[in-house]
């Protein structure tokens, strides 16, 4: 004869699931959802189009299971107690991050080459069109720099040789070696706890090394005013896990008084220009992407203008990791524009005269350097 403890047990445990099997539809499409998934901080999937083709090529599907995913009830919840679990069952790596005792870390996958090689050809076919001095400075990632501590066996690019590869075939520009003082100074907070980012820290050492190359002398960092604008940013890794073993990291913002100050900061959002006074989004402190006090989210035009003497101006084409250097190329220029061809598909001499500018600078991290396939657009035709 069955326990009856045990037989109770199993009857409440078939109703739960019952329940939740007939309850989680009603949730997923009745209960109001956020557009925006603030702790993963990306905007919710849309319910996909519904028809004949969608159908046939499986797009709806696909987009359905997204959009359910993203719809789950307390999905973030979800995120946490799975990440729990797998940690208690000895995994160290969960959504591909790796977890360990004091920082979270964003794996880099194996480098996509014939991405990489389109990359290269790019640059090189720009630099030899540019009257102008071009410089490439790849940025390794926190798995390059902490790759010792990385789980045993861990997969991981080996973002210094690929650099290096990268550079020896790199016609007709200067290359900057931003691996050396990021590597040497790995134990100062260089990068993000939480976020895949450089610190404003890490973008000095940056900074640093792009200056006797691009020929100004780096304000020594004892210089400059630091305001500890927020303790409490969990960036990008953060939002893949939703693991708060790992301490929240703290937004510096660097200022030096003694500079030329920064009279406007134009901003293209591929329709139209708009006007900010300010290196620093403010507004952003208190939201979860605040990283993105660092010159707003990205768009694929800003332009910032400086009262410093003379008449330089320096093109920057980028990813986000050059958002937190800025403030700094900004003392040595008397305009700097940042321009990120992932959000542009025609020209971007239709919107700025490539003649103004006396120097160009690549600067991407490693990971988007190896995944995206964007930098070939730097030479579309107007």
């Amino acid at each position: 004869m069955k326990n009856p403890r045990k037989l109770k047990a199993a009857h409440v445990s078939a109703a739960v699931f019952l329940f939740l099997i007939f309850l989680t539809p009603i949730l997923i499409f009745a209960v109001p959802k956020p557009v925006f998934l603030e702790d993963e901080n990306k905007e919710r999937t849309p319910f996909p189009s519904f028809n004949l083709t969608t159908i046939r090529d499986k797009t709806f599907m696909s987009g359905f299971e997204d959009y359910a995913a993203d719809a789950f009830p307390f999905r973030s919840e979800w995120i946490g107690l799975q990440t729990r679990l797998l940690l208690a069952m000895g995994q160290k790596e969960v959504n591909g991050v790796y977890i360990l005792p004091d920082r979270l870390i964003q794996r880099v996958g194996e480098a996509d080459v014939q991405k990489v090689s389109n990359s290269v050809r790019a640059i090189n076919q720009f630099a030899a069109r540019f009257d102008g001095a071009t410089y490439l400075m790849l940025i390794p990632t926190a798995a390059e720099i902490y790759r010792s501590e990385l789980p045993a066996g861990a997969p991981t690019l080996d973002e210094k040789a690929l650099i290096d590869q990268v550079y020896a075939q790199a016609d007709g520009l200067a290359t900057i070696d931003a691996y050396s003082s990021l590597s040497a100074n790995r134990d100062s907070s260089i990068y993000y706890r939480s976020d895949h980012h450089w610190t404003s820290r890490g973008a000095y050492l940056g900074y640093s090394a792009l200056g006797s190359q691009l020929g100004f002398t780096a304000v020594p960092i004892d210089l400059f005013n630091v305001e500890h604008a927020s303790h409490s940013f969990r960036g990008s890794s953060y939002s893949k896990v939703i693991y708060d073993g790992v301490e929240a990291d703290t937004i510096n913002l660097y200022s030096y008084p003694a500079g030329p100050g920064v009279t406007g900061v134009s901003i293209f959002d591929g329709r139209e220009w708009s006007e900010h006074d300010g290196l620093y989004f403010r507004e952003y402190l208190e939201q979860k992407d605040k990283y993105a006090t660092f010159l707003g989210q990205n768009q694929p035009i800003i332009t910032i203008r400086t009262d410093a003497p003379g008449d330089s101006r320096l093109l920057v084409f980028k990813d986000s990791y050059s958002h937190s250097l800025a403030p700094f190329l900004a003392l040595h220029y008397s305009e700097v524009t940042l321009i990120d061809l992932r959000y542009l598909r025609s020209s971007f001499e239709n919107y700025v005269d490539l003649d103004r500018y006396d120097q160009v600078l690549f600067c991407y991290n490693m990971s988007n350097f190896t995944e995206e396939d964007v930098i070939k657009f730097v030479n579309l035709e107007k």
